[in-house]
């Protein structure tokens, strides 16, 4: 079964509403009271952003990830190894593009929390009536295969190895917009490494996201995801909704709002991130590169085949619908050629089989998605600062009009 701490939530709910169907309101009310305080842990210092959100400063061995069956007694990893960070260094991801209308983005809480702790997202009542309703699932089919299936679709890039080779990440430099996207829709761009048979495939995704069913809002988020599949089940989630991602930044939370987005025609604003296998402990980090922030890292203890490497990575444009609508990707436009009405990728890179640094992608392994509705396209190596790069997006449509 997944372990997931909202997910428990919500069994314990349906299981309560169909016992005693036709209870008050009143009595609810107090159930929800109850599980909001049995999952808080206990906080040193709270903030309020001027979004709405609540963040509960938790000690970093109190925070819900350690919950974990599969973490029972982890150490937590403070600061990536010394060789992961040589090899961060050998890697030329975190300069910004040049030019005046390209400007990378800030993101995380201004004050932070205090050194020991890690900012969780507090979970409201709102959350968790939402948990009661059908959500999108945190894993997404398999896109070295397919760019649709399973109410997904995508726009991008994709590389793959073969199973005795495996990549140890993937990172870009993301172009943020904040497309339209409502309850029960979704529109992300997405950097995700893969690995695994059919039925065993774990998953790691990070990127950003406007998921109005998770987090309340219309809101462009910075977001992850992480899923392990056993013989037809999936345990994972998005962000801290379960436990599993180790946070160790006092700065960054998962699910923050991005302060700035691009305008079409007009200013972009974009975020370096990466996802790159430690060395030396084996577990998985996530990176904002610009302010050379280590966020924290999924245990390899988690995986099967992603704890040895991963044999597949994605770079692309995200949608989901479970309406009758699918919602614009990226900018909502594909105007090819222009990287400033059109959402865009750069600094593309790969940590390849071998080779300890992160570097482009090679142009004959790359394999370019697309659908009827969502377009990809003006892939190449460019130069030194923008390295790989290419467009994708759309405005969506009807279902008919983008099968």
């Amino acid at each position: 079964m997944k372990v997931t701490i909202l997910g428990i939530v919500t069994i314990f709910l349906v299981v309560w509403g169909n016992a005693v169907e036709g209870r008050d309101l009143s009595d609810e009310d107090s159930i929800l009271e109850t599980q909001l305080k049995n999952i808080s842990k206990p906080a040193i210092k709270t903030i309020q952003t001027e979004y709405g959100d609540t963040y509960d400063c938790v000690h970093v061995y109190e925070q819900p990830s350690l919950d974990h069956p599969l973490l029972k007694d982890h150490v937590v990893q403070m600061r990536p190894s010394a060789a992961l960070e040589k090899t961060l260094k050998a890697s030329k991801m975190t300069t910004s593009l040049s030019s005046v209308n390209y400007n990378p983005v800030k993101i995380g809480l201004e004050d932070g929390c205090p050194i020991g702790t890690v900012p969780i997202r507090r979970t409201t009542k709102e959350d968790l009536i939402r948990t009661e309703s059908d959500s999108p699932k945190p894993f997404f089919n398999d896109p070295a295969l397919d760019a649709t299936g399973d109410g997904y679709q995508y726009a991008g890039i994709v590389t793959r190895t073969d199973s005795r080779k495996v990549y140890h990440g993937a990172g870009a430099r993301l172009d943020i917009y904040n497309p339209r996207a409502e309850n029960e829709q979704i529109s992300a761009a997405v950097i995700m490494v893969l690995a695994g048979p059919q039925g065993k495939k774990g998953g790691i995704r990070t990127g950003w996201m406007v998921n109005p069913h998770l987090y309340g809002d219309c809101r462009t988020r910075f977001f992850t995801s992480w899923t392990q599949e056993n013989n037809g089940k999936a345990d994972g989630c998005y962000d801290l909704t379960c436990p599993g991602f180790i946070q160790t930044s006092t700065l960054v939370a998962l699910g923050s709002p991005f302060s700035n987005v691009s305008i079409i025609g007009g200013v972009q604003f974009d975020a370096s991130m990466l996802i790159s296998k430690d060395p030396d402990s084996g577990n998985w980090w996530l990176m904002i590169l610009d302010d050379d922030k280590p966020i924290g890292y999924w245990p390899k203890a988690l995986f099967d085949s992603l704890s040895r490497g991963a044999n597949a990575a994605l770079w692309a444009g995200l949608v989901y619908s479970g309406s009758s609508d699918w919602p614009p990707m990226g900018s909502g436009v594909y105007q090819g050629g222009s990287f400033v009405h059109t959402c865009y990728m750069a600094q593309v890179v790969v940590g390849k089989p071998g080779d300890a640094k992160f570097s482009p992608p090679d142009a004959d392994e790359v394999i370019v998605q697309q659908s009827r509705c969502y377009k990809a396209g003006d892939n190449s190596y460019v130069d030194e600062n923008w390295l790989y790069r290419f467009l994708f997006g759309g405005p969506g449509g009807s279902q008919q009009s983008c099968k």
